[in-house]
């Protein structure tokens, strides 16, 4: 059984808390603990502080760009520094003996916390999520079977920077040999997204061909993910290449600060709270005023970071097209 638990950094006292981190980028699950000690409670301490640590880690991993920590190295993380980042854990498949313990847990992050440690350490928080991904996985002849498909449902994959969601098994079965684009917009619309990511590890787990498509706009991009060693792995490492990209295309660069107006058209109410929600949560986008406002359209002024290809790459992931208009300017419309 599965228990929420809110924590002091001393862990000596648990409190339960309500279910809030679906989603949530500031959220790390899946780490395994385990650890032991003279009495059940030390080693409990000890395992759920070594997995708070490793969190930590993680979380900053995903955050911040690698060049950055290459550049300013960290220091060593301590229960204190980390205990104060925390704002939430969540324990489950529990396990002890008399001086061991094991489980799992799910760190949650204090958002602001986490930002001034960055902050302090001279490192770029970036928490911008881009939009989720429905991923299709195709493992025929794979030895053991239904593994990769269960780790790409594994539900922490919601937590990245690039959050993944997976199809069922039997929905990916229903298409073709060679998905057309007209398949996977419809597989797409089940689910509710549109952006698909087709995982092909026929054959071979540790040398998978992906397909990253835009079912709304049509772009594709195609690369292979190797090395792995389990179902698991190969997560981790596809996770860990789409983040990279995607900090690459959100994270602000050098260049200076432009201040523009932009048109933002929409056919209804929901299209007008997708592309507020995609301008209020784009790395890029620095400061956003409303001008105007009518049924199908707003006039808005932005601040953005000076690269508008930059810009266009991180709002095309959260399903907003960026054109040249001869008459309007720069437009915002829903892909």
């Amino acid at each position: 059984m599965t228990r929420l638990l809110l924590i002091t950094f001393t862990l000596l006292s648990l409190l339960v808390a309500p279910r809030a981190f679906a989603g949530d980028p500031f959220t790390i699950g899946g780490i395994n603990v385990d650890a032991t000690a003279a009495t059940a409670i030390e080693a409990q301490t000890k395992a759920i502080q070594d997995g708070q640590l490793r969190a930590a880690v993680a979380l900053i991993n995903r955050m911040t760009l690698e060049g950055e920590r290459n550049a300013n190295p960290l220091p060593e993380l301590t229960p204190e520094t980390v205990g104060r980042m925390i704002r939430a854990l969540e324990v489950g498949q529990e396990r002890r003996s008399a001086n061991r313990y094991l489980g799992e847990i799910t760190v949650a992050f204090n958002p602001s916390q986490v930002q001034q440690f960055l902050k302090n350490n001279q490192l770029t928080l970036v928490s911008s999520q881009a939009r989720e991904r429905l991923v299709l996985v195709r493992e025929s002849g794979l030895r053991g079977g239904g593994k990769l498909q269960a780790a790409l449902s594994d539900p922490r994959l919601s937590y990245a920077l690039t959050p993944l969601s997976a199809a069922s098994a039997a929905d990916v079965a229903g298409l073709s040999s060679t998905p057309t684009d007209a398949e996977l917009k419809g597989l797409g619309a089940k689910y509710g997204l549109n952006q698909i990511l087709v995982v092909d590890a026929r054959g071979s787990m540790s040398s998978a061909t992906i397909t990253d498509v835009s079912a709304d706009t049509g772009n594709r991009e195609n690369f292979t993910i190797s090395g792995a060693v389990s179902g698991d792995d190969f997560a981790d490492r596809l996770v860990a290449r789409l983040e990279a990209d995607w900090k690459q295309a959100s994270s602000i660069g050098t260049g200076q600060m432009v201040t523009t107006p932009v048109s933002i058209l929409y056919q209804s109410h929901t299209d007008w709270i997708t592309l507020q929600e995609a301008i209020n949560t784009s790395a890029q986008i620095k400061g956003a005023r409303l001008d105007a406002l009518s049924k199908d359209g707003a006039l808005m002024t932005i601040s953005y970071g000076g690269d508008i290809d930059r810009l266009a790459t991180e709002l095309r992931f959260k399903g907003v097209r960026v054109q040249q208009d001869p008459k309007l300017g720069l437009v915002f419309t829903r892909s």
